[in-house]
């Protein structure tokens, strides 16, 4: 295949010659081309050369300034400019804005500003916007222009320029634009209606941005008396969406009027005066009666750093925690919603970090206090205690940066171990694993966050001096190559230039008592993004739907118009892909459900539902248990994309809570055709959507000239620095060295350096004399003659001749000399650090464009809540119009609220709020706590919006009523106490029978206690271990009928610590799954296997698909999946009556909902009656007489005997230890032969159960 064309050499710029690989010939075509490739080829040619000739008008950058009036033409230039901008050509707008923010661009755009003038003629200032100033806010307006991260610097220099000293050329420009729009719309003919139009969005997407960037317009009088002008003179036609998002948001920044367009109505001013200085609570920052709390207490959240800082862990003071009443907050509307979510978010992660490390802290201030290395903190967070740490050396790493090296003693449960036991043990425990969040706490008061690196990376192939294999092997860090000190790497969670200072500072032995704090299953990127985008929403205080989710006004009933995208002229749905016959629907009018009956899929309920999503720009659907939530989101979603071209939607983005539900979701659209899906995120288990995922998708992307450009250039800048920096930390990890001395003396003191180097050294510092080797520096230090006993200051040394100084005085002067070369190596270090950060940001923008450009060309992007907040600064920019979010009922209203992108103008949130509320770590704030209702930080938007809080609107519901899951029989356990409405489908009732068993759903129940709690126990989880026992023998019943694959069947329990219990006893017998949450958290919670057991030192569970293996799980954590026969372990059994988590019907609601055929429980029916669902749910069964202590039994070959195993008998064999070797089975047998004449053949019980062990 010919090489393509060289554009450099077409325009003149290719310094290659012979030696370029693109093809230097002028012709455009070749006999052998066909005309589509000619066509692209002209194509590309005319834009090249339409570039090359916009770039020509550009002046020199040595051409004087006065001539730049007369040599460029602002209408031809700035024209030409825009018709390159929308020539679709990535690297043509790159290559435009780069230009534009050059020096010599600035100063075209400057001539442009500087004949922009209010006072002239109105037929004048409109010729001139029209034909000047609108192309020129049309290319710095540009979508794709103001999105572009690698066009961040150019763009901010733009706008900034344009605002000019004090908002002084910003003034001037906007009054002129006031003026123009004003002209263009009172003279306009119809003709003229589209380009005026285009004009007021145009202007008014520049005032916002230019606004956003410089901040001071705020407080500069004159821009609130040019946006009042341009929104008087623009009749409502003329509005379009953009243009009044833009207009709304620039209001709120000015604090004019109105905030919010759905708000007519303020709150009394009186009123929030009183209720910010009336308050009982103690104010956040300067607000406080009593001064700020410490350095991190601040009246507004954009100053709080995410992290604590040691002065926040040493104050004794409580932090501020906003109510959930609003009229109790210091800030009102959007700005006081943001603050609220921040504050508490922020205290339910950051919180239990903060109070773990305050304990160490008191720890190494009071010596003799003990406290144990693994510790159950206050709030719940688990964390471990590695002692007498130190910073050995430092590195640096081209992805990671700055870097150190941390030894500690080995931890006690491994001393006298071999090596092998040490790696096992380590590889076991998941402790220090890459990413983990620690801190270093000093006695002295210093607080380090960090996180634990790969210590392979940095140190793998490292080009040094060091040739021994083994020196370079213990060169790297290693938990277990030593037996008494163990060394991990580490990075700075976040860059700060004191962190690195001290550091630096502090590589030699220390005599403060210093430690590392681990906090396992904590990950910083799982709660930092999302705080920090919630600072930035409250600095732009822009938000879709603000008027909804965070109302000025006290009105009780929301009004939800349609999307702002459906209100267009003569817009209107085309649902042909859902009804099957040509059906249309636009919003705000009657539709014909008959027409869409009759060839949908869908069910009635489901109709209403999509319909009412597609007509309202917030739409809320409640999907209780099994009644299709997820095909009625795909149905949504398939609408919406028959729609995307006549509706400009833009991808489309698809928020779940779990990894699992997303794979389900994006493998429906896939399978259904649906084309240009990209999944977010590197979790996914699905083999259909392999390449689909953001990262394999990316590597077909070809980047701009702009791009490779930037990224040479980059990576040249970044290879650079980390060779300037591995030159500092040379002499920073030995601060004692003689090069550091030579390098010191050659730069400060040319006489010394002279003395003690003038005669040259090796490269070890040796100085040869009449054949003898010495080092230079030691010998001057003890060569000093007995006779000199002087002990002058240093400022005298400096002008003395090192030979005549005494013993004492050459190690001052060293030691001084050592602290002078360390200072300036540490002050060089910090410099060349913002360096390589700087190009790091610019590099990482680079790539982050070539994502950011796949992105824009999806329909779908489907993505976890979590994974959102992660890639929350590239989602931002990709100007999705509509937001899909299933789950929504189990989201954290902080998630769902960065999840209304800017540029959202659709939002569905489909969940249930009668199922699981978002999980938190703290107690203190939530819902079903009694101290922590005034908070509720577990209350879902979703929820919050459903069932109003104070003063909140009510948004509209429509709630799906036909399950296909449950059989009658079990979703009657959920339909009394919590759907009344709830329909079973007719398939439902055709379940067959569970093999084996007698009844379908039973309460197997008993008076067996929950076992005790370990005075040291690692877990405060509680476990059940009779249940357990029951738990396999009727699991290991089930699956030897011989019907059911294992995928079938699923055990459910409310305890982290229970599950692990039965993962454990099963795992021999079953191949297990866990489910990636559960793993993570019993990995935090420190509940993985012995790792001894394991001989690999890995954990024992089977990371397998669901189609062939047995699932265990926590409720919590089996939300939306389902099995055809459930085995629940409720666990609680004690005379209290006490049933801990399954007293909120919530959970109850999941844990009695994901059977389809059968259901079996194991419980304590007196520990859960007082709970009043419970209370509901036992009538239920004991009318039914689905409750009992003896388990039903049922023989496939004997179906009309009745077989029984009582526990009565067991536990009396129990008491009587009579059962220490005797398996269930025996029991059963003897139980049976008791009672039948026949022989029960069917291996019940071939797992060997002894419940007295």
């Amino acid at each position: 295949m010919p090489p393509g064309p060289c554009f450099d050499f077409k325009s003149g710029r290719c310094r290659r010659g012979t030696r370029c690989r693109f093809s230097h010939d002028t012709s455009t075509s070749t006999a052998s081309s066909s005309s589509t490739t000619n066509l692209q080829l002209r194509e590309d040619t005319e834009t090249e050369a339409a570039c090359r000739k916009w770039t020509y008008m550009i002046p020199r950058p040595d051409t004087i300034s006065s001539r730049f009036g007369a040599a460029v033409d602002t209408n031809k230039f700035f024209q030409m400019g825009w018709n390159l901008i929308k020539s679709e050509d990535a690297g043509t707008r790159q290559h435009v804005i780069t230009k534009l923010g050059a020096e010599t661009g600035l100063a075209i755009i400057k001539s442009l500003t500087d004949i922009m003038d209010a006072s002239q003629k109105d037929e004048t200032t409109v010729s001139i916007f029209r034909d000047r100033t609108l192309p020129f806010y049309k290319i710095i307006s540009h979508p794709d222009v103001l999105s572009s991260l690698i066009l961040e610097t150019p763009v901010d220099t733009i706008y900034t320029f344009l605002f000019g000293p004090s908002g002084r050329r910003g003034l001037r420009v906007f009054r002129s634009t006031a003026t123009a729009l004003s002209g263009m719309i009172l003279g306009h003919s119809p003709g003229d209606e589209e380009v005026s139009a285009i004009a007021i969005s145009s202007s008014l997407a520049v005032l916002d941005r230019l606004i956003e960037i410089n901040q001071s317009a705020q407080v500069i009088e004159g821009f609130t008396a040019i946006v009042e002008t341009i929104s008087a003179c623009i009749p409502e036609n003329f509005m379009v969406p953009n243009a009044q998002q833009s207009l709304t948001r620039i209001r709120r920044r000015l604090n004019i009027g109105s905030l919010l367009p759905f708000a007519p109505t303020q709150s009394n001013p009186q009123s929030l005066l009183s209720a910010a200085f009336e308050l009982s609570q103690d104010l956040p920052g300067n607000l406080s009666n009593n001064g700020a709390r410490h350095d991190n207490d601040h009246a507004s959240i954009a100053d709080i750093q995410i992290l604590p800082t040691a002065r926040e862990i040493a104050s004794p003071r409580q932090e501020y925690l906003p109510l959930i009443d609003s009229t109790q907050h210091h800030l009102s509307g959007l700005a006081g919603l943001l603050d609220r979510q921040f504050r508490l978010l922020r205290e339910d992660t950051v919180g239990q970090l903060r109070d773990a490390v305050r304990e160490e802290v008191t720890r190494l201030e009071h010596q003799n206090r003990n406290v144990p290395a693994t510790h159950q903190g206050q709030q719940g967070v688990r964390k471990l205690i590695y002692h007498n740490v130190r910073f050995s050396r430092m590195c640096v790493d081209r992805k990671k940066g700055l870097q150190v090296v941390a030894e500690f003693d080995q931890p006690p449960q491994i001393n006298h171990k071999s090596m092998k036991q040490r790696e096992d043990w380590w590889k076991g425990s998941k402790l220090l694993q890459v990413d983990s969040l620690v801190c270093f706490v000093s006695s002295n008061g210093k607080i380090i966050f960090l996180s634990v690196c790969d210590p392979i990376l940095p140190f793998h192939g490292r080009k040094d001096s060091i040739s021994d294999d083994k020196r370079r092997l213990d060169d790297i860090p290693s938990l277990f190559r030593q037996a008494n000190r163990a060394s991990v790497l580490l990075g700075l969670a976040e860059y700060k230039t004191e962190d690195a200072i001290w550091i630096s500072t502090h590589i030699v032995p220390s005599k403060t008592r210093q430690s590392l704090v681990e906090f396992p299953g904590v990950l910083l990127p799982s709660f930092q993004p999302t705080l920090q985008a919630l600072q930035k929403m409250s600095r732009k205080l822009s938000l879709p739907f603000a008027e909804i989710v965070a109302p000025d006004s006290q009105t009780s009933a929301a009004v939800i118009k349609p999307p702002a995208y459906a209100t267009k002229r003569g817009f209107n749905f085309n649902l042909d892909v859902l009804a099957g016959v040509p059906l249309t629907l636009t919003p705000g009018q009657s539709f014909d459900f008959t027409k869409l009956d009759g060839g949908s899929t869908l069910d009635e309920a489901q109709q209403f539902a999509v319909i009412q999503a597609l007509s309202t720009g917030l739409a809320l659907i409640q999907g209780p248990p099994g009644t299709g939530k997820s095909y009625t989101g795909v149905a949504i979603i398939k609408a919406l994309l028959h729609n995307r071209k006549s509706a400009d939607l833009g991808p489309i983005i698809c928020v779940c809570y779990t990894n699992h539900a997303l794979d389900q979701l994006l493998e429906h659209l896939v399978k259904d055709g649906v084309m240009q899906v990209i999944r977010l995120g590197s979790r996914s288990k699905s083999g259909l959507l392999q390449n689909l995922t953001l990262h394999h998708v990316r590597e077909g992307v070809v980047p701009t000239k702009t791009e490779k450009h930037d990224k040479w250039e980059h990576n040249r800048d970044i290879g650079e620095t980390l060779r300037e920096i591995e030159d500092i930390l040379s002499g920073l990890n030995n601060p004692n060295s003689w090069t550091n001395i030579q390098a010191h003396l050659l730069r400060t003191h040319n006489s010394h350096f002279k003395e003690l180097f003038g005669k040259g050294v090796d490269e070890e510092g040796f100085q040869e004399v009449k054949g003898r080797k010495f080092r230079v520096v030691e010998s001057w230090l003890r060569g000093a003659p007995k006779r000199l006993a002087s002990n002058r200051p240093i400022a005298q040394l400096s002008a003395i001749s090192l030979r005549e100084m005494s013993t004492s005085e050459r190690g001052v002067l060293h030691k001084h000399w050592i602290e002078q070369r360390s200072a300036q190596l540490t002050n060089d270090l910090i410099h060349v650090l913002d360096s390589y950060y700087g190009s790091k940001s610019a590099l990482d923008n680079c790539h982050r464009e070539l994502d950011l450009r796949c992105l824009r060309e999806a329909h779908i992007i489907g993505v976890t809540t979590s994974g959102l907040a992660r890639n929350i600064e590239l989602l931002q920019r990709v100007r999705a119009k509509v937001m899909l979010c299933e789950e929504a009922g189990e989201v954290l209203e902080a998630h769902t609220l960065t999840a209304f992108l800017p540029g959202v103008e659709h939002a569905i949130l489909i969940g249930d709020h009668e199922q699981l509320r978002p999980q938190i770590n703290n107690y203190e704030l939530q819902h079903d706590n009694p101290q922590g209702k005034r908070y509720s930080l577990d209350i879902s938007l979703f929820e919050r919006l459903v069932r109003p809080q104070m003063e909140n609107l009510r948004v509209p519901l429509s709630t799906l009523k036909t399950q296909r899951r449950m059989h009658p029989s079990i979703s009657e356990l959920v339909r009394v106490p919590l759907y009344p409405d709830l329909q079973d489908h007719p398939s439902v009732s055709e379940y067959p029978e569970v093999d084996g068993m007698r009844d379908r759903l039973y309460w197997l129940d008993h008076q067996e206690k929950e076992d005790s709690q370990p005075a040291q126990a690692v877990s405060l989880s509680k476990t059940n271990t009779f249940e357990v026992d029951m738990i396999a023998a009727l699991v290991s019943h089930l699956v030897r009928q011989g019907t059911y694959g294992s995928e079938d069947i699923a055990v459910i329990t409310p305890y982290l610590g229970q599950m692990q219990k039965i993962k454990k006893r099963l795992t021999n017998s079953f191949e297990i799954v866990v489910g990636d949450r559960d793993q993570e958290e019993l990995e935090a919670q420190g509940l993985q296997d012995d790792p001894e057991t394991s001989t690999d030192g890995q954990s024992q569970v089977q990371k397998t698909t669901l189609l062939n293996a047995l699932r265990i799980a926590t409720v919590d954590n089996f939300q939306g999946e389902e099995a055809k026969v459930i085995v629940i372990s409720l666990v609680r059994s004690n005379d209290k009556r006490k049933c801990g988590f399954l007293k909120a019907s919530n959970r109850i609601n999941v844990l009695l909902s994901r059977a389809r055929h059968g259901m079996y429980i194991i419980g304590n029916s007196d520990t859960s009656r007082p709970v009043p669902m419970w209370a509901e749910v036992l009538s239920i069964l004991e009318r039914s007489n689905n409750i009992g202590p003896n388990l039903a039994l049922c023989c496939p070959r004997h179906k009309e005997t009745p077989i029984e195993v009582s526990f009565v008998a067991l536990n009396a064999a129990q008491e009587q230890r009579k059962v220490a070797s005797m398996s269930v089975r025996d029991l059963a047998e003897i139980y049976v032969s008791q009672n039948a004449k026949s022989y029960y053949s069917t291996s019940l019980y071939h797992v060997d159960i002894s419940p007295g062990s």
